[in-house]
């Protein structure tokens, strides 16, 4: 459950051996607290090199990697492929935000303590060769539905076991293209943004989702917001800008993981931050309701103007590379009247709250409601005319020759599935680079440019393969070539 009793808990698998890279896992956590050796969460992967999370009471635990070696869809006592001891409190981890907990996969062993756990029937466990499993989801997926989001208001361990990441897209990784990410309100679900999604150009852009359990604690929330996207440690973007969209209390868990920025070169650079209805005044309804509400969320409590969270909320300065764009609501079409106008949940007065204008370099109000504003035709055109703004760090001269793909051709089991996927999306874009007929952009692609001009030694597969490539293919390649 995350609220402020429990812990999130980050790692990945390390597979030196690549004897798992195709097996479904499971990441069990255990504890001696109240019975003895008891399974308290379990998440299901497919595959290695990926990241889990765990979400964990106080307490001391046994972390088992199960890895279905004979396939019979039962992880075994005798499947166990990796094990780490944990101690969870709030002297070691104030935060509750617990990173880095990689596990080394090793030859199966037999804990005869440990359960034997069949892999549910009902997950359909697709891998990503970028991402972590499961993540690649279509806006239809039922895990979107309302009856789930709202559970992740009042229920969040239940959302956590329907939900078992807080990080979406919507296709495999590709890396010339924009990352946008759209974070939820109260309630709310990635697909509340279809109607902007729809209009935006899916070869400029790639979408990703923070789904998260919205009656959760806001700094626990922000802190994992900041892990995932901004930190660098899960996913690093280099020189690549970040997009954020977030609408309602998704801009407050925004806003505060900003706070987190450390200044690191290795972090994420969000340039473009355009926050849609957001309460960054805080909810008025909030101190009353903490006070008589029979169900008080977490994150209701965080929403009240005298509350912690909300003083802390500007505590640091917007970085000088984020644009905060500040989209506000309104309902009453009349003249506008700060204190007496709403947008039918929020107060215009908290979404323009002093500090968030000032730190943002442009406010603009529109006649909606607090969610119709999510369709409105002139927010969505100024939306897409500020992400506009933000250019990828490849030129545009290379993301016209990435949008056009790679090499259409089948290639045999001797090809990992990485060098297929590469040849596949960008096998084209390689080969003008190692001809010399466009410069490469960055030290990494200098690197393996150079590997495949025959000018330093290939040190992975991914190298060798492309290697065997060129020379299994060289007539389609000087095809491509001559065409260019």
């Amino acid at each position: 459950m995350i609220d402020r009793e429990t812990f999130f808990v980050l790692g990945k698998t390390i597979d030196k051996t690549k004897k798992y890279s195709n097996r479904p896992m499971a990441i069990a956590a255990y504890s001696s607290k109240f019975r003895k050796n008891e399974r308290v969460d379990t998440m299901f992967i497919e595959g290695t090199e990926t990241y889990y999370g765990l979400t964990l009471p106080e307490g001391t635990y046994t972390l088992l990697i199960y890895a279905d070696i004979n396939q019979d869809q039962i992880f075994q006592q005798s499947e166990i492929v990796g094990k780490k001891e944990l101690i969870l409190n709030t002297n070691k981890f104030p935060e509750r935000i617990v990173k880095h907990k990689n596990i080394e996969l090793t030859n199966n062993f037999l804990i005869t303590w440990a359960e034997t756990i069949p892999l549910p029937k009902k997950v359909k466990i697709k891998q990503s060769l970028y991402y972590p499993t499961g993540t690649i989801r279509s806006l239809t997926d039922p895990i979107f539905d309302e009856r789930i989001s709202i559970m992740g208001m009042y229920d969040p361990a239940s959302f956590m076991k329907a939900v078992p990441t807080m990080f979406y897209a919507t296709q495999e990784d590709v890396s010339h293209k924009i990352p946008v990410v759209f974070v939820h309100g109260i309630g709310g679900s990635p697909r509340q943004f279809n109607p902007i999604i729809k209009h935006i150009d899916k070869d400029r852009y790639k979408l990703w989702f923070f789904y998260y359990p919205s009656g959760g604690d806001l700094d626990q929330l922000s802190d994992l917001f900041y892990t995932l996207f901004l930190s660098g440690d899960v996913i690093s973007l280099g020189k690549m800008p970040l997009v954020v969209v977030a609408h309602s209390m998704g801009g407050l868990v925004v806003r505060k993981s900003f706070n987190k920025y450390e200044g690191n070169t290795n972090e994420n650079k969000v340039e473009l931050f355009v926050s849609i209805a957001s309460p960054f005044g805080g909810h008025p309804a909030a101190e009353s309701g903490e006070k008589y509400g029979l169900i008080v969320l977490p994150s209701w409590k965080d929403l009240n103007p005298n509350n912690q969270f909300i003083k802390e909320l500007y505590k640091k300065q917007l970085p000088k590379f984020v644009n905060h764009q500040l989209f506000y609501a309104y309902k009453n079409p009349s003249i506008l009247k700060v204190k007496s106008n709403n947008d039918g949940v929020v107060p215009l007065s908290s979404q323009l709250h002093s500090e968030a204008q000032m730190q943002s370099q442009n406010q603009f109000g529109f006649n909606s409601s607090h969610n119709d504003i999510l369709e409105n035709k002139n927010m969505i055109d100024l939306l897409l005319k500020n992400m506009a703004g933000v250019q990828s760090k490849f030129p545009k001269s290379h993301m016209k020759i990435l949008e056009n793909g790679g090499f259409n051709v089948k290639l045999d089991d001797k090809y990992s599935p990485h060098t297929k996927y590469l040849i596949n999306y960008a096998g084209r874009y390689i080969m003008l680079l190692v001809n010399g007929m466009i410069e490469p952009i960055s030290p990494q692609q200098k690197q393996f440019i150079q590997v495949l001009q025959g000018k330093k030694t290939p040190t992975n597969d991914v190298e060798k393969e492309f290697i065997q490539f060129m020379k299994e293919y060289s007539k389609v390649i000087e095809t491509v070539l001559n065409d260019k």
